[in-house]
């Protein structure tokens, strides 16, 4: 599948001055379409052999491989991966400890931290653990396939409530929260310096900047947040600012901001960290993507929060009902883009993802438009799903 350039007027569109036109603030188009490139919408090692050209991984927990920029563009995607490249762990006895010493679990293809370095340690303890020495080798981008796609870089660590999870212990850490502060403090500083170091060696790295950069972070469960807003407010709030503002001084890149679990009653807190982008999970409680619209700014643009793998499925299946609703969900969640809503185990998850990003693919930018002022449009779905079926996928 080539790039796709879209004529608007007499201007042709490449994918990346559409993503400088969405960050401008504009709703209307065709959204763009990221397929296999960073933790957020990767494949995983496994899923689909021949595409691992080696045994580098982009996630050294998650094991997404770090695809080639012209196996992105193929699948669709309007987005080619940079970032940090890893050697798999070394596994004995289903064990490993990785760079930040937290030992972890293999369970057949899950793994679990189960021995947290700094679980019991004091203010002192806290300050001297070793941070790690950045050394890996980094995944460039060539220019020539740089000047049209988008390139995304892949957070290079574990976000600022992820890192104090993994050192501390989840339950442990949010004891701290709640009862001994200043040790909440130092982990969290130390966690921010470590991860500006991670961000600063990745950046410095590459050849040329991205255009977006992930940050990864989980804030809460599925159905309510790990903390309460307030303690949220005076302990996270303050430090993701500044973590943020630090990565703003490395990178003119736009920073995509993801969290799983139930945060809407931080949402407004999210907005006023200024963030271009966002990557929510819209499984969790009170996180619907119609809400995730009305609650963050128009400008604020929504990544992967539709499901292109089910809009793909759908569209196999002919299921007029059900692609009516995703792709109407999709164009009146704009400005979007679009791309599965978690990296991918499977084939046929790959399959339905490829599949749904030729359907939108098919979409005219009047169509589109119409499907978010009107809504569902009969005539407009059926020519897309025809032409999407008469169509050979690229083969997998």
């Amino acid at each position: 599948m080539a790039d796709v350039q879209i004529v608007r007027g007499d201007r042709v569109m490449t994918p990346r001055s559409r993503l400088e036109e969405m960050l401008s603030g504009k709703k209307n188009g065709v959204p763009l379409i990221d397929i296999g490139t960073t933790s957020l919408t990767g494949i995983r090692a496994g899923a689909i052999p021949r595409l691992q050209k080696d045994k580098a991984l982009a996630h050294p927990i998650f094991k997404t491989i770090p695809l080639e920029p012209t196996d992105c563009i193929r699948l669709g995607s309007d987005f080619i991966r940079t970032g940090l490249l890893y050697d798999p762990q070394v596994i004995e006895d289903e064990r490993f400890i990785d760079a930040f010493g937290v030992e972890w679990l293999r369970d057949e293809e899950h793994l679990a931290p189960i021995r947290h370095p700094l679980e019991t340690a004091g203010l002192t303890d806290i300050a001297r653990h070793p941070k790690p020495q950045w050394l890996q080798p980094v995944q460039q981008v060539e220019p020539e396939l740089s000047s049209n796609s988008i390139v995304i870089a892949d957070a290079p660590c574990p976000g600022l409530l992820d890192m104090c999870f993994i050192l501390r212990n989840a339950w442990q850490f949010m004891e701290d929260i709640a009862e001994n502060r200043r040790v909440a403090s130092a982990l969290l500083e130390w966690s921010l310096e470590t991860i500006i170091s991670a961000y600063e060696y990745m950046l410095t790295s590459l050849d040329k900047q991205p255009d977006i950069i992930i940050y990864n972070d989980d804030l809460g469960y599925q159905d309510s947040m790990f903390f309460s807003p307030s303690d949220f407010r005076n302990y996270v709030r303050p430090r993701l600012r500044t973590l943020l503002t630090r990565l703003r001084n490395l990178t003119p890149a736009a920073i995509c901001f993801h969290s799983c679990g139930a945060i809407s009653p931080i949402l407004p807190d999210i907005a006023d960290l200024s963030v271009e982008i966002v990557n929510l999970d819209t499984y969790a409680k009170g996180m619907d993507v119609m809400r995730l619209r009305r609650e963050l700014p128009g400008s604020v643009v929504l990544h992967g929060s539709n499901d292109l793998c089910a809009l793909g499925e759908a569209v196999a299946n002919q299921d007029k009902a059900g692609i009516a609703l995703l792709i109407t969900e999709l164009a009146q969640s704009a400005p979007v883009i679009a791309g599965p809503m978690d990296n991918m185990s499977s084939a046929e998850e790959v399959l339905a993802a490829v599949r749904g990003a030729a359907f939108i693919r098919n979409l005219s930018e009047d169509g589109f438009e119409d499907l978010r002022r009107i809504g569902p449009v009969r005539s407009i779905i059926e020519e897309a799903i025809e032409k999407t079926l008469s169509r050979e996928l690229p083969a997998l």
